[in-house]
């Protein structure tokens, strides 16, 4: 007997992530023969029933026996009631279920494994996997499982191919020649008198007859009608089975033909994942639309080979209404999956649909598929970051997304007349210059012949410029053309949009960009393909988790990452940019590839300041690029066994930039509410309400690891909706840190403008001075947030417990408990790390940013309107704006109000007042008993937007309020608060600070 595994031993003898599989092998034998036995190798822990089987390569079992008088461990050997025949050069698979544990060793079936006439399959899928009791098809590294078989050689009859197979003919027709099978016996010798049984598979049509009786020559053979697929594009493979008892069975394929006058959306796409369960069923479809009008006359989709039961198909408004359905019949196995609707159905041009059908507990996936539109022709998916959609409730309208799945839900869309561009698309030129080649468009029948005669319209819907004809007639090649020449006002990529209508046929778009004459850094950057593919989604609880070396790093620098895993496995490391990018919101700048990670040292808790430093060794070291753009970055950890994703949050900086816009991340303010290790600076959410002292950068953000509901502390929550707004104007931006503007206050005399954006309430007095030298340096200062300069800090070195000890990495702030920290007792109480309002310290928030901190509401996105005052102030210039005008619920969740504590700076003008209800612990949180900060008989019901003009001439705007740049953009904000008028405005202030938008949208006035 032999065995296809001699020596091999598993890498990993004892694994469990606690779920039952079916765990196989693909084998081939050179000769034919008999399987007398299955075998596997028991994990130590292993235990419960298990049953080996075999498989033919389609799926169909045939054999299978449950194991007796099994070992603890090791090899386990079963033999077969009856052995099972296997023919020669044949595909196989042996598999043994497992209920908990089993052994592996990566990528050992990537190359053959052989003894004798046996190998494994080398087709860089074995090593399958599945559900416990079903065909495994899955497979991950090409892992051994170590399923393997006993056979022993013989002369068995054979079946195979005589004649007739890989014919083409049209869809509905009778091929020209029969399908011929041949019998022999072992030695050779043709068989007479089997009856060989054949059937059709897949693709349709019919047999006549279904089973033929072999000739004194061995052969028997039939005659196959080819299928209609309702609504197939192309061609569709036919595939009959031949198969005589006790022998074997061979395959037939043939090529049907259908009519290519209909059109779908998904082509040459292929799943990644083509068997996937988390046995729930669901509701899956996808999002599309067409740039014509037409009709819809079928259904389709990929069915996993898994799946059973009955599916149909639907097609929806955008809005949920159903428009038609049909039940699917006559289904293949697996693969794609046609049916017509009884009734076709119209749909409307440039309109959202969508298209479902119900999945019953297996399906196919790729993810992130339709986070781009997917296109063909006039059909395309729609790419809003959410669709492919999904219902745990099955035959429900489908309205969440993860990921932008492609669930391989499709339709098929009858072509008529239709309108193509053939060239000119995706131009760049000069602001003022006319495009190099022409944009031009061609309408073709169904069956692709120009249409000359027709009238084409044409119109500039964005970006301006000047078309040399809006209106032209196609020639006798069905094509008409015009020229553009640009605006004198540059554009985001692709933002000169141009309409080519046909009256009764449908529209395209042509895009082009103006590039401006000396093009910042940003607006460069921006040009680049962005991706979706950095957001935080399906994070775990301690799946895997990541810190880095410092929050910063220069350009040209690198940056030490220490990375752990719940269970040692495998992981990768992608970084992004985060920008504007046409509207993704960032860009894949390096992926480390597969990384080996283990599960790092438990962190370390200093029982008096309840200090959490975590000393984990370098998992990855990041080389920062001399070219990369200085930004908001992250580095998005994916643990390869649970999918489950952390992300470490940094900066580039650029320390010899020049740009016109310092833009500081708040790293500070994230640092105080982290809880990783089970404390942060707030007793809301440290363990048993007791709140740390001191808090360390040297463990991971838990903002940017855990599953949270409270988070008002993430770049991710206002920082980003500020970036993508700045970015896709073309403001020249640079950025840095907080703990930059604590280190080197040279950065803020480099540029024109700082901006402080969102939740920044954690500063040093470092941090204050600094800010506060710039303004009387000139520099002008833009706190688009609130809740600013609120705590004082003091940053100190980490301790042994993080390793080599460095400077800044901790952090201390002991609010009212200031009297405890050591420090005081060296320096006195004007140390105190409380408040900058309070009296230890006396430097009040109003006397930097004309405002201070008033109150809160619990829902990080809700709020109050922001309500218009001096309305007739510049920096409501071309906002159509008046006084008492409101704008919605931009007043949150923290905002500031204007405090009469002789502190206010002089020539304050307040730009809006607007009503709020402050919560109830404040203004006098954290205060001990005779420490009240504020003076008494403030108005806690009003928020403030403010403005003042420092004795330098530095200019200084407040928007007190945290949420002012989901006004700016709003993507991932719900309820959505973009409004141009908060656009305009905002570019009024940077404008009256010297700083203009290289690209401004084109309903922007640029003072």
């Amino acid at each position: 007997m032999t065995n296809i595994f001699i020596n091999q031993t598993p890498s990993n003898p004892e694994f469990t992530d606690n779920i039952s599989y079916e765990l196989g092998m693909k084998f081939i034998s050179s000769q034919t023969g008999q399987i007398n036995a299955i075998r596997y190798w028991k994990a130590n822990s292993e235990t419960g029933s298990h049953t080996g089987k075999i498989w033919s390569e389609t799926g169909q079992l045939l054999g299978s026996v449950t194991f007796a008088n099994e070992t603890g461990s090791g090899w386990q050997e079963q033999v077969l009631s009856t052995p099972i025949n296997i023919q020669a050069n044949t595909i196989y698979t042996v598999s043994v279920n497992c209920n908990a544990y089993y052994v592996y060793a990566y990528d050992q079936l990537a190359n053959p494994i052989t003894n004798g006439n046996l190998s494994s399959v080398a087709d860089g899928n074995n090593g399958v996997f599945g559900s416990a009791g079903a065909f495994p098809t899955n497979s991950y590294r090409n892992s051994n499982y170590f399923r393997d078989i006993n056979f022993v050689t013989a002369a068995l009859p054979t079946i195979t191919n005589n004649s007739g197979n890989n014919q083409t003919g049209a869809a509905g027709s009778v091929l020209s020649a029969p399908l011929v099978v041949q019998i022999k016996d072992g030695a050779g010798t043709p068989l007479s008198g089997v009856t060989v049984n054949f059937a059709v598979t897949s693709g349709g049509g019919s047999v006549s007859p279904t089973s033929a009786v072999t000739d004194i020559n061995g052969l028997a053979g039939i005659i196959l009608t080819l299928g209609v697929v309702p609504g197939a594009i192309g061609n569709v493979t036919n595939t009959v089975e031949a198969s005589a008892d006790g022998i074997g069975s061979v395959t037939f394929s043939a090529t049907a033909t259908h009519s290519t006058n209909n059109l779908t959306i998904l082509t040459t796409q292929v799943p990644n994942l083509q068997n996937f369960t988390d046995g729930v069923p669901y509701e899956l479809g996808m999002k599309f639309r067409s740039a014509s009008a037409g009709q819809l006359i079928a259904i389709r989709y990929w069915k996993a080979a898994s799946e059973t039961g009955t599916h149909i198909g639907k097609i929806w408004t955008a809005t949920g209404t159903l428009l038609a359905s049909v039940t699917f019949t006559n289904e293949t196995a697996s693969g794609w999956q046609y049916q017509a609707l009884e009734t076709p159905l119209n749909i409307q041009s440039n309109t959202n649909y969508v298209v479902s059908v119900n999945g019953n507990a297996y399906y196919v996936a790729t993810n992130n598929e339709l986070a781009n539109p997917i296109i063909n022709a006039d059909l395309s998916s729609v790419a809003d970051n959410n669709n492919g959609v999904y219902n745990i409730n099955p035959n429900s309208f489908p309205t969440s997304s993860y990921q932008n799945t492609n669930y391989y839900r499709d339709i098929v869309f009858a072509v008529s007349n239709r309108l193509i561009k053939t060239s000119g698309d995706n131009q760049n030129g000069s602001t003022g210059a006319t495009l190099p080649n022409p944009l031009v468009v061609q309408v073709l029948n169904p069956q692709n012949n120009p249409q000359p005669g027709l009238t084409v319209n044409f119109e500039i819907t964005n970006g301006g410029g000047v078309l040399s004809a809006t209106s032209m007639v196609t020639d006798g090649f069905g094509q008409a053309s015009t020229m553009l020449t640009l605006g004198a006002v540059p554009t985001a990529p692709g933002g000169v949009v141009v309409k080519a209508t046909v009256e009764g046929i449908g529209s395209t778009y042509f895009f082009a960009t103006a590039i401006p004459a000396n093009p910042n850094a940003i607006y460069l950057e921006n040009q680049n393909p962005g991706s979706t593919g950095w957001k935080l989604v399906n994070r775990g609880t301690d799946e895997i988790a990541g810190y880095a070396s410092a929050t910063s790093v220069n350009r040209g620098e690198s940056l030490d990452i220490k990375v752990s895993l719940a269970q040692s496995g495998q992981f990768v490391i992608d970084v992004y940019r985060l920008g504007y990018y046409g509207g993704t919101g960032g860009r894949l700048m390096a992926t480390s590839g597969l990384l080996n990670g283990t599960t790092q040292p438990a962190c370390t808790l200093d029982p008096n300041t309840r200090l959490i430093e975590c000393n984990w060794t370098t998992s990855y070291v990041l080389q920062i690029g001399n070219n990369w753009t200085s930004g908001l970055y992250v580095a998005k950890l994916t643990d390869q066994t649970s999918g489950k994703v952390a992300h470490i949050w940094f900066t580039v900086r650029n320390d010899s930039s020049t740009a016109d816009i310092l833009f500081q991340s708040s790293v500070s303010t994230i640092l105080a509410y982290s809880t990783t290790g089970g404390y942060s600076l707030y007793s809301f959410n440290s363990i048993n309400g007791q709140r740390a002292f001191k808090v360390s950068y040297d463990r991971p953000f838990s903002q940017a690891t855990y599953q949270q509901s409270y988070e008002a502390d993430t770049m991710l929550r206002w920082e980003y909706n500020m970036v993508r707004w700045l970015e896709s104007q073309g403001y020249d931006v640079t950025y840095v840190s907080s703990m930059d503007v604590h280190n080197n206050p040279q950065l803020l005399l480099n540029h024109k403008v700082f901006l402080s954006v969102g939740h920044d309430e954690y500063w040093s007095s470092q941090m204050r001075d600094n800010i506060e030298a710039a303004r009387n340096a000139g520099i002008n200062l833009g706190f688009f947030s609130a809740n600013t300069c609120y705590w004082r800090v003091r940053f100190e070195n980490s301790t042994v417990a993080a390793g080599p000890i460095r400077p800044n990495r901790v952090m201390a702030c002991y609010k009212s408990d200031w009297s405890l920290d050591p420090i005081i007792q060296q320096q006195g109480a004007t140390a105190a790390t409380n408040k900058f309002r309070s009296f230890q310290n006396n430097r009040p928030e109003n006397a930097l940013l004309g405002v201070m901190y008033g109150s809160d509401t619990t829902s990080i996105y809700g709020g109050y309107n922001m309500i218009i005052t001096n309305s007739t102030d510049p920096y409501y210039a071309n906002t159509g704006l008046s006084n008492g005008d409101q704008l919605t619920l931009l007043v949150g969740y923290e905002w500031d109000f204007v405090v009469n504590n002789g502190s206010s700076p002089p020539g304050l003008v307040i730009l809006s007042q607007s009503n709020v209800v402050p919560s109830n612990l404040l203004p006098t949180y954290d205060e001990p008993p005779g420490e009240q900060a504020l003076p008494a008989n403030q108005n806690f019901n009003l928020a403030n937007s403010v403005r003042y003009t420092a004795s330098s001439g530095a200019k200084v705007f407040a928007s007190g309020t945290i949420q002012w740049a989901w006004g700016l953009d709003s993507d991932d904000v719900n309820p959505v608060r973009e409004d141009v008028r908060i656009k305009q405005m905002t570019v009024n202030i940077l404008a009256d600070m010297g700083v203009r938008p290289l690209a401004p949208a084109p309903n922007i006035i640029v003072p």
